[in-house]
């Protein structure tokens, strides 16, 4: 075993006793300091890790009990060995100062070699392991602070009996047990029945590390979940217990939240079937009296038209207006019923060009008026869907401006976030904007369907449209001063 590396100082105001002392003591695994006076002595003793000091009794200027003195006075050199070197073998006065000045031993002038190798070496020897001690108590002092700070319970158990035997305070704070509770139990006895011979079988694994989870009972007659982990070596368990009960709860919740998600996605698909059922019969069923209803209508008035009064006539342009609304209102229901279903197709679209396309395109039932659009910017969208937007919101527009003697449309853009945010805005009738959280719901019309024509279903489909883009809608209006609507699309 190599031995461990050892400084020596050595004080002497004669440098041949200086050397003679360091070639009787030398060892590849010692290192020499040396100083002529006292005061050199103690600089070096306060500037190196001194493990011996060997200090001659009489120097000029300061004597070796003086510099012992002032050695034992210092923190830094309060604990290193001084062995003194005199010549006064038989002053016993001289003697006893120096032992009560700090000196461990002393050595007689001329050296005996032996007898000094033998003290240096045992001086050495002890002064290493105290400096040793000192290192594992160190290391110790600061295991047990962090152990104690642990949030985590740290204990060793007796691997046969399952008694407790050393524990940090988080063992009382998580648990709630004092110590005089705890000395003496096992760990058997905090669990719940159906626990104990799961980790009875434990102990008596060969396994030496083991991990697992227990329900444990609290002093407040509460339940914790505890995660173990423990290395098992010489008949003791070496453990570690992490508090994971809110862990457990949060994984109950999601357990439960998973599986009311389950049932909801069932439930779900069970009223898409039924809706898919419901979109066929009003297909089929619905429209089949509409078609009656409209091939008799005409067939009367082909048939019987010239013999009609003006008032007759008129009845029956009502019931084939009303009959082609109820068509209309059809296929947009099974249109906003189906949306939910449309996978959305992005691509490139130039929202100017669309604005135009609509506006063009457009029936001239009401005054079309004049239409400003701003430089537009494109985004990435489903052309399909967002013509149906633009057509709805340019309609709508149109219509409700109609009766201005100037009706103006104007199309504009502002950019928030990571999004581009379009907005119609007319000069038309307006709304009041306490009803506005309604306005996008299926039916609901704020303004009198005998003045403006409609389903009430445009722009709930608007609406869904946006969403499934990830955008938002929304609008502002004051009565009388025209309404703006916008509609907000991410970039991507």
């Amino acid at each position: 075993m190599e031995e461990a590396k050892a400084t020596i100082l050595i004080i002497d105001d004669i440098a041949s006793n200086i050397y003679a002392l360091q070639n009787l003591l030398d060892k590849e695994s010692r290192i020499f300091l040396s100083a002529t006076s006292g005061n050199d002595g103690l600089k070096i003793a306060l500037s190196h890790s001194i493990d011996l000091i060997i200090l001659d009794v009489h120097m000029p200027d300061m004597d070796g009990f003086e510099v012992a003195n002032m050695l034992k006075s210092n923190k830094r050199t309060k604990d290193i060995p001084i062995l003194f070197a005199s010549a006064e073998m038989k002053e016993q006065k001289n003697m006893l100062q120096g032992l009560e000045e700090g000196a461990i031993d002393y050595l007689f002038k001329p050296l005996n070699p032996e007898i000094t190798r033998a003290k240096v070496n045992v001086l050495i020897r002890l002064e290493l392991q105290r400096k040793k001690l000192l290192e594992i108590n160190s290391a110790l002092e600061k295991s047990f602070i962090l152990i104690n700070n642990c949030f985590d319970i740290v204990c060793t158990i007796d691997s046969a009996s399952l008694k407790f035997e050393e524990y940090n305070v988080a063992m009382t704070n998580i648990l709630g047990y004092s110590p005089d509770q705890i000395a003496n139990a096992t760990l058997l006895s905090f669990l719940k029945a159906e626990d104990i011979p799961r980790v009875k079988s434990y102990s008596k694994s060969a396994l030496e590390m083991l991990s697992f989870e227990t329900e444990v009972i609290c002093n407040d007659y509460s339940f914790k979940w505890l995660q173990w982990n423990i290395v098992v070596k010489d008949g003791k368990w070496f453990s570690n217990a992490r508090d994971v009960t809110e862990r457990k709860k949060s994984d109950e919740e999601i357990f439960r939240l998973n599986k009311n998600l389950k049932e909801n996605n069932q439930q779900l698909e069970n009223a898409n079937k039924e809706l898919s059922a419901f979109s066929y019969t009003v297909s089929h069923d619905l429209r089949s009296p509409l078609r009656v209803l409209n091939t008799y209508t005409q067939r009367i008035e082909d048939e019987h038209g010239q013999a009609m009064n003006p008032k007759m006539l008129q009845l029956f342009g009502h019931i084939k207006r009303n009959a082609h609304k109820m068509d209309t209102l059809i296929d947009n229901l099974l249109e906003f019923s189906r949306l939910g279903k449309k996978i959305i197709e992005k691509r490139n679209v130039n929202v100017k060009e669309l604005i135009k396309y609509a506006y063009d395109e457009l029936p001239a039932i009401y005054d079309k008026g004049v239409l400003t659009i701003d430089d537009l910017p494109d985004i990435a969208a489903d052309i399909n869907l967002l013509r149906q937007v633009v057509v709805n919101l340019i309609s709508n527009a149109i219509k409700y401006s109609s009766k201005n003697l100037q009706p103006k449309i104007h199309v504009g853009f502002f950019k928030e976030n990571m999004t581009v945010v379009y907005f119609i805005k007319d000069n038309g009738i307006g709304f009041d904007m306490e009803y506005t959280s309604k306005l996008f719901n299926v039916f609901y019309r704020l303004n009198n369907s005998k003045d403006f024509e409609g389903t009430g279903v445009g722009l709930a489909i608007v609406k869904r449209i946006i969403e499934k883009h990830g955008g938002t809608i929304w609008a502002e209006a004051k009565v009388n001063e025209g309404a703006t609507f916008y509609f907000s699309l991410p970039v991507e």
